[in-house]
């Protein structure tokens, strides 16, 4: 009797954490007993008080037992096949150590047995106790498992940019390795060719007016009468802000600025497009954006890639009925770009088609369309205190060669003179030209009037002065990217489109990152 309870209580005072595997395989047999010894003291001594049940040569219980119930204690008549079944596999107790409550941690994970001789006898249980280092996660994997709990829109826009920078570097540094640079990169601005290749043409102007401002001095000794006024200030004003914060580094501020609005660009198009076509859509639009043949010049020193975040958010709130930050973007625009208070057209057919085209239904927030010019206004005022002319950004262009003209004369002059010369510049810009206005033509029923109208204004206004750039005016018309998605949603095109256009801007980007005046 001395000895089964003697087991008892050492079960009751094992820690209750390790008792599932100190006792795995006696847990449960011990429980029986219990419980049979307790039922059957219960049927035998009817009448008689639990004390009186218990063995009378038995001595007083240890003080482990004290306070217990009298019922749980077990009678005598059960205790014989309880002591004859624990004595078949008795376990050794006396030599099992428990392990304490805290561990000292190792610098790194170890092995639990770091020897055979380590390892626990046969039959004894010595459970294993996690430690911190277990538990933590080797910090170089954090990115990773930051990464993996990324949306999949974010993801594959990630995957999307990282691997198209890739490779356009990789043909950059091939390109700088065997052609000699052009009249486009007269000025080296990093050390770094990897990094160096991403600043031609306007480059020069925009880190030029982010160090030294606006100026009516030229640059340029070719050019005596070019001056940085035609090339608004946005863009030039984020990279003196971020420039100032890396100790003076504007060429590697707006690489920063270029690179960011162009993910921001991507995210902004899938939402827009999932609005309106569904998520598979969506995914091609992004994937076309990258694959356009200029979108090269996304990463480089231009504003391009501003002007189509900004030109994104004005859609995509207007589609929510944000009008007031739909008006704020708006005023940003006209501040990056010429074309940019033309934002205000699309937006006010958007606001009337949110009140169903009726008059009376016009609230005061269709009053916050009236931000979108600020941007331009705002830099006129500035044109006319440092100049006397509120449009001189426009009247230097002449500086340029860059004069108004019938956009259907100023066509059919590039095209002849291309065809008679013969000129590959000309013809190219030619044929953006006619693809673009194509594209979105045909798909006037699908992409509806505001998409059409941001590309026949993105289009014509620019033509009125020539076909000059016209592959960098067409790269942030984005109704285009949503046509090449369409387009690739037939059969056979979607592999077609992808090695067409991904060959092509590979090869313009040879040419452009050397400064050869193919694409400008």
């Amino acid at each position: 009797m001395r000895r089964l309870l003697t087991r008892i209580i050492e079960y009751k005072s094992v820690p209750s954490r390790l008792r599932p595997l100190v006792f795995r395989e006696k847990r449960s047999q011990v429980k029986k007993f219990v419980g049979e010894k307790t039922v059957g003291s219960r049927q035998s001594v009817k009448g008689e008080k639990p004390d009186e049940a218990l063995d009378e040569s038995s001595d007083e219980l240890p003080s482990g037992a004290a306070g217990r119930n009298p019922e749980e204690v077990p009678a005598n008549k059960p205790a014989e096949q309880a002591d004859e079944a624990l004595e078949e596999q008795p376990p050794d107790y006396s030599e099992t150590s428990y392990p304490q409550q805290s561990v000292q941690p190792t610098s790194r994970a170890e092995p639990i047995f770091s020897s055979p001789d380590s390892r626990p006898a046969a039959g004894r249980f010595e459970p294993i106790v996690p430690t911190d280092t277990m538990a933590e996660a080797p910090k170089d994997n954090a990115i990773w498992a930051w990464l993996k709990t990324l949306p999949p829109e974010l993801k594959y826009i990630l995957r999307l940019f990282v691997s198209t920078r890739i490779v356009l570097t990789l043909i950059g540094l091939t390109a700088y390795a065997v052609l000699p640079t052009g009249y486009g990169k007269q000025t080296s601005w990093s050390p770094h060719t990897w990094l160096d290749l991403w600043g031609v043409w306007d480059s020069l102007w925009y880190i030029d007016i982010a160090q030294n401002g606006y100026s009516t001095a030229t640059k340029l000794p070719d050019f005596p009468n070019q001056t940085n006024f035609p090339f608004f200030p946005l863009y030039p004003l984020l990279m003196k802000l971020l420039g100032n914060l890396l100790g003076g580094h504007y060429f590697w501020a707006g690489l920063i600025i270029s690179n960011v609005c162009l993910l921001l660009s991507c995210y902004v198009l899938y939402k827009l497009v999932e609005m309106q076509w569904g998520p598979k859509l969506a995914f091609r639009s992004v994937k076309y954006l990258f694959l356009f043949p200029v979108s090269f010049i996304f990463s480089g020193v231009f504003t391009e890639s501003l002007y189509l975040l900004l030109s994104l958010l004005c859609f995509y709130l207007a589609r929510r009925r944000q009008w007031w930050l739909a008006g704020l973007c708006g005023a940003l625009l006209s501040a990056t770009r010429t074309l940019g208070v033309l934002i205000a057209l699309p937006l006010l057919f958007e606001y009337l088609r949110s009140i169903e085209f009726n008059p009376k239904r016009i609230r005061l927030n269709g009053l916050f369309l009236l931000l979108v010019p600020l941007g331009l206004a705002a830099f006129c005022v500035y044109n006319y205190q440092v100049t006397g002319d509120f449009f001189f950004f426009k009247t230097n262009q002449a500086a340029w060669d860059r004069e108004l003209m019938s956009p259907i004369t100023a066509f059919w002059q590039a095209l002849t003179q291309g065809i008679g010369e013969p000129s590959f510049k000309l013809l190219l810009e030619c044929a953006f030209l006619v693809a673009a206005f194509a594209l979105l033509s045909a798909f006037y029923k699908k992409i509806g009037f505001p998409y059409w109208l941001l590309g026949m204004y993105s289009i014509f206004i620019p033509l009125s002065a020539g076909v000059a750039s016209m592959p960098r005016f067409t790269l942030t018309i984005f109704p285009l990217f949503i046509v090449l998605a369409m387009l690739s949603s037939q059969n056979g095109w979607n592999r077609l489109l992808t090695f067409g256009l991904g060959s092509l801007q590979g090869a313009l980007m040879v040419l452009w990152c050397t400064g050869h005046g193919l694409v400008i």
